[in-house]
């Protein structure tokens, strides 16, 4: 292992992180504008 190998596998691991939590931000957001919409529907 060269020296840079820690820092690529750090770097990974946090690109990694950090598209996990959008996604699930993306999923969260996206599930309470499905629900708002269907609270709506059921209005009228």
């Amino acid at each position: 292992m060269d020296k840079y190998s820690g820092y690529v596998v750090i770097v990974y691991a946090v690109t990694l992180a950090l598209l996990l939590g959008y996604l699930a931000w993306m999923w969260l957001r996206l599930r309470a504008v499905q629900t708002k919409q269907g609270s709506l529907e059921e209005r009228p």
